[in-house]
């Protein structure tokens, strides 16, 4: 027990592209060969693996897909080849996967978005008007305009659906009177109208049901396979055409991103259903296919309550509909990746994106009528999972993900992360302010939840232009920041190398999971988003997560699968001990509440908040644990303080980030990630042998024995530990180090200051960033120097409690060390007696450039820069090195 291979070794120390990052490569023109080399050497100089050429918006819609872009293509893939990097075929242009840019559409019409409206009224006429995309145009007329001709929806082709006479509050589909035949259509511009050409009983009401094209939409119907085959001819053959040997060597997966139609409103809209659902002849087919009640009693379900049939109505709508947007687009992608020797992932729409509750994210969607609730069935279809993730705080989606793939079969996933503004309304002006520090932390906690590789984007062609502040047209402001163009681009490298190094570490362990999630899609199916599930469901993941409790989500078909013994629920490759059902009201699978009954009556602990599953029966609630609402933090603390775990025993904070795992020797992998601004001590029950992973330089320290583990980690420091129980009796061991300081020596007058537009040096003060010292617009790298003498020689460290935001050293002409993370401290190693001069090379962030002037600085503005706290020099009591 306990060998490991020498390839573990060697992945750890030099990682693979699979856990090496990733990033989109927007393109706003066309690349010049020297262009294509310089960028591609540098992407890979700075640890990235795979590159994804991505078309935006700033790229003129014309020109993607053309023999020309086309050729540039097929050259950036002949250079990743030679540079041993991995492209990745993104699948559209700017996102929304299916358009084509347009192409899919373009003389055939038929195959726009088709949508289905309904108003419910007390008279006998109605309309259906004042149609709204606000998710698309929210963004700007120039998303509206690569979206629509002429930047708006416009609805032709209207058709009726059903129409129903109906009491104000039906008990059932006895209720319902079928009207179709009295109904007559008056389209208008701006929607359509109607007549019912009949009497209302008194008391009744009526609800029609209409669809219409959306006839300026460059989207595509995704109930229909003829649209998603269409896609493949216009959007991905010219790819293979021009790519040949390249496809599934070199070019070795496709990416899809978001698939979804527009989300609209309209004014007459009310009911169940937040937004149109698409329409076509097969919906209504597939629908009666499924069950005896009529399709417009199905639709009637869809938006107002019909008593018990409700929820069994709305699931087979749902479930149909989900069918056929598989069918119509996923599987034929995925088939001209199967014929390509293409791996198939992307992501769809996650409404939980940049949070924890499940639809906290774009809260003012209802994702069902979008592929984006059933995200275990759409991960069937893929050969490697992906999840999109927004920002930088812990949100659900790499657990997610993590979750999906193992039910699967796989294990992790990879993880898209965009940047959003949070300095401005105006999301899409992204975050040219972001430090390399957060996008550390952020991958950290990332591959810690379950993802094997982070994707960034995203790596820009080009950094814009000045005096444009129009949002995605200037490819400045398209979900900034364009990494590669922010001052500390050059620390890059020593962060991507880190985190890959984590990713490998993690790859082999089996996570210790004592709790099980359950996701509620039935629940969320019938219920919508607006119900408790969601933020319940948020609620547990969060509060795990907040405590580094080792948990996974199962769906209804794991569940199913699951076996039980003992009080364990085994399922996915993992052990449960715990189950969560969050408000889940309506599981739909009898299989499933079964085997929750046999886990309760082995001892198994089922946790439920809010509303029980309907269907579980008084006996299995007598066997479960039951709250209004999630435990909060200590609470639940306590509650999963008392599941067993083999995991080794940690002492810590919970800023401390945990995560533990078997891998295939059966030793303990544990990662240790300081979240906090302070230090931190911990204890690590060992009880036997522990190897130490230096992720920052790939090197392992040999085996050394404890009982106990002391250790000391300063604030973000990152430890990955691999252990090895084993009988006997080991003493404990103590790492944490305290400094034997001889002398601090304040290095806070004297210092010059030069930027690289500005070789003249000028004094500046280290109290304050040079952006109050005359430089507020300046984004780059300035260099500091000092002078000063030591009266006695010794080890030196260089301690900078404010640095915005990384940092060169050299001392003497000799270089020293780099920073992008505090603590800011570089040894300096030894220095004899007398006068010496140290110079900083700092950089800051491309903001105070890039938002200067526009609408987008916010405030306080500029940001801070530089230096901001005095240096000090630290003399060591040790030996000359």
């Amino acid at each position: 027990m306990g060998e490991m291979s020498a390839d573990a070794y060697a992945s750890f120390l030099t990682p693979t592209a699979s856990h090496r990052m990733a990033a989109y490569w927007f393109w706003s023109s066309l690349p010049s060969d020297a262009e294509i080399e310089s960028q591609l050497r540098d992407f890979s100089d700075k640890g990235f693996g795979t590159v994804l050429i991505q078309a935006r918006l700033s790229l003129p819609r014309h020109v993607y897909l053309s023999d020309a872009f086309l050729e540039r293509y097929r050259r950036a893939v002949e250079e990743m080849q030679r540079l041993g990097l991995v492209a990745g075929l993104y699948d559209d242009y700017n996102w929304t996967s299916g358009q084509a840019g347009g192409r899919t559409v373009e003389g055939a019409p038929h195959l726009r978005e088709r949508h289905l409206f309904w108003a419910t009224v007390e008279v006998s006429m109605g309309e259906i008007d004042d149609i709204e995309a606000p998710f698309a145009t929210g963004m700007g007329s120039d998303i509206a305009g690569w979206i629509y001709d002429r930047g708006r929806p416009v609805f032709d082709e209207w058709e009726l659906v059903a129409a129903l006479a109906h009491p104000a509050h039906p008990a059932g589909p006895s209720d319902l009177r079928d009207v179709d035949a009295q109904i007559r259509l008056v389209p208008r511009d701006g929607g359509c109208g109607f007549v019912f050409d009949g009497t209302l009983a008194h008391g009744e009401k009526l609800t029609v049901f209409l669809a219409a094209r959306c006839r300026t939409s460059h989207l595509i119907n995704y109930l229909l396979p003829e649209a998603g085959h269409r896609f493949v001819d216009v959007g991905l053959k010219p790819f293979a055409r021009v790519l040949g040997r390249h496809m599934g060597t070199t070019l070795s997966f496709l990416f899809y991103d978001q698939p979804a139609p527009q989300f609209y409103r309209w004014r007459q809209r009310s009911g169940a259903l937040g937004n149109s659902p698409l329409y076509a002849p097969s919906l209504k087919r597939a629908i009666e296919a499924a069950g005896d009640e009529p399709f417009a009693t199905v639709l009637f379900a869809l938006v107002h309550d019909l008593g018990a049939a409700t929820a069994g109505l709305r699931l087979r709508f749902y479930e149909t509909y989900g069918q056929l947007m598989a069918e119509g687009f996923f599987l034929p992608v995925r088939d001209f990746c199967r014929r390509h020797g293409l791996r198939f992932t992307g992501h769809e729409i996650l409404p939980h994106i940049g949070s924890f509750a499940l639809n906290g994210g774009f809260s003012s969607i209802d994702p069902r009528v979008a592929p984006a609730v059933d995200f275990f069935g759409i991960d069937a279809m893929r050969d490697e999972t992906a999840v999109d993730v927004n920002n930088f705080d812990a949100q659900l989606s790499p657990k997610l993900g993590d979750s999906v793939a193992r039910a699967h079969g796989r294990s992790r996933t990879m993880a898209e992360i965009y940047t959003t503004a949070t300095r401005t309304e105006r999301r899409g002006a992204g975050q040219w302010e972001l430090t390399p520090a957060i996008v550390r932390a952020q991958a950290i906690r990332l591959h810690m939840a379950g993802v094997r590789q982070v994707i960034l984007h995203a790596l820009n062609q080009s950094d814009g232009a000045d005096n444009d502040p129009r949002l995605f047209v200037n490819p400045r402001f398209d979900f900034a920041p364009g990494f590669n163009f922010e001052p500390w681009w050059s620390h890059h490298g020593d962060l991507a190398a880190e985190t890959a190094r984590l990713s490998a570490f993690i790859e082999e362990a089996v996570p210790e999971t004592p709790v099980a999630i359950f996701y509620p899609l039935t629940t969320a199916y019938v219920e919508g988003p607006r119900h408790a599930h969601a933020a319940h469901f948020g609620a547990w993941c969060e509060g795990l997560s907040a405590l580094s409790i080792g948990h996974m989500i199962l769906d209804e078909d794991s569940l199913s699968a699951a076996t039980v013994s003992d009080g364990r629920l085994e399922a996915n490759g993992l052990v449960f001990r715990a189950l969560a059902l969050p408000a889940a009201v309506h599981i739909r699978a009898p299989q499933a509440l079964a085997v929750i009954a046999d886990f309760a009556a082995s001892g198994g602990k089922v946790w439920i908040s809010g509303p029980a599953p309907a269907a579980c029966g008084e006996d299995l609630l007598a066997l479960c644990h039951r709250w209004p609402e999630p435990p909060e933090h200590e609470a639940l603390r306590n509650l999963v303080a008392g599941l067993q775990t083999q995991a080794p025993t940690i002492e810590a904070s919970d800023a401390v980030l945990r995560f533990a795992g078997r891998d295939r020797s059966g030793a303990w992998r544990v990662v240790l990630f300081n979240q906090a601004a302070t230090e931190a001590d911990l204890r690590i029950a060992v009880d036997g042998a522990y190897e130490i992973w230096q992720s920052e330089t790939g090197v392992v320290l040999p085996y050394r024995e404890a009982g106990k583990l002391a250790l000391r980690l300063a604030p973000h420091d990152l430890v990955c530990l691999r252990l090895l129980p084993g009988p006997g009796i080991f003493a404990d061991v103590d790492l944490t180090v305290t400094d034997d300081i001889v002398e601090v020596l304040p290095l806070g007058d004297g210092w010059s200051f030069r930027t690289e537009a500005n070789g003249a040096a000028v004094p500046v003060s280290v109290d304050i960033g040079w952006q109050a010292q005359g430089f507020p617009a300046f984004s780059g790298t300035g260099e500091y120097e000092c002078r000063f003498s030591l009266t006695q020689a010794g080890n030196a460290r260089l301690d900078l409690p404010g640095v915005s935001v990384a940092v060169e050293a050299d001392i003497d002409g000799r270089a020293c060390g780099r920073r992008a993370r505090s603590p800011f401290r570089i040894d300096l190693g030894w220095l004899s007696a007398g006068e010496h001069a140290v110079r900083l090379r700092v950089s800051n962030t491309a903001a105070n450039r890039f938002y200067a002037g526009t609408p987008f600085a916010g405030e306080p503005w500029p940001d801070e820069s530089g230096l901001t706290a005095r240096p000090q020099l630290i003399l060591l009591r040790s030996r000359e090195t």
